[in-house]
């Protein structure tokens, strides 16, 4: 049964839960207690963490990219389409990030850092310290998915504890979904408000696990 949910990462002024979901939520940012509050809500019961950080293609794909010979336009694929400028803009600081991603393969906290952001690092303590104690984590957005990706490839039994959100049609996530090879809750590919994304990938869950046990 899933009756509750721990999400960390989410912006929640412009909307409220309560509409899409009954269930019960607690919310957190990111910060170096990511970890210790992911593990309370565990020891709390709570069924479900839920992560976000960001919608950031670029900064994503250039944690991803870094494990593939893959050029920056290729892996951003068509997902600025219809502002050329944009997407102009998006590959040259992509193929510029590439250039340093690709260099820290082999030191996992700066490759975090350099793409993501220095509190990605207390993110991807919460995904493993969840999956590890085999919690369900749904990863919401790029930014998580690519922190899912990098949990994977450290550690392959979280496998059945990661659960993706919704599909997307970006080349760099879908690569990392074909590695992961997860379960991939929703078929929407619908831009909405990520914890929005959350209730609705959370309920369709819920209703799954209830015919399974009918």
């Amino acid at each position: 049964m899933i009756n509750s949910v721990f999400a960390l990462g989410f912006e929640s002024d412009k909307f409220n839960w309560s509409d899409l979901s009954p269930l019960s939520i607690e919310q957190k940012v990111f910060d170096q207690n990511a970890k210790e509050n992911v593990n309370k809500a565990i020891d709390a019961n709570f069924d479900i963490l839920g992560i976000y950080f960001g919608h950031d293609v670029v900064k994503a794909s250039s944690l991803i990219g870094a494990f593939y010979n893959i050029d920056a336009a290729s892996l951003l694929g068509k997902s600025s389409a219809g502002n050329d400028q944009k997407w102009i803009s998006d590959a040259t600081n992509l193929r510029d990030l590439l250039r340093v991603t690709r260099s820290l393969k082999a030191d996992q906290n700066e490759l975090i850092t350099k793409s993501l952001g220095e509190n990605a690092n207390f993110a991807l303590e919460a995904i493993l310290a969840a999956t590890e104690r085999k919690t369900r984590t749904v990863l919401v957005g790029p930014g998580a998915i690519a922190l899912g990706f990098l949990a994977l490839r450290g550690n392959s039994k979280i496998k059945d504890f990661l659960l993706i959100a919704n599909t997307t049609n970006i080349p760099a996530l879908l690569e990392a979904e074909k590695y992961m090879s997860v379960k991939i809750i929703m078929n929407t590919k619908e831009n909405i408000h990520p914890l929005a994304e959350l209730a609705l990938a959370v309920g369709v869950l819920k209703a799954k696990i209830g015919r399974a046990h009918v």
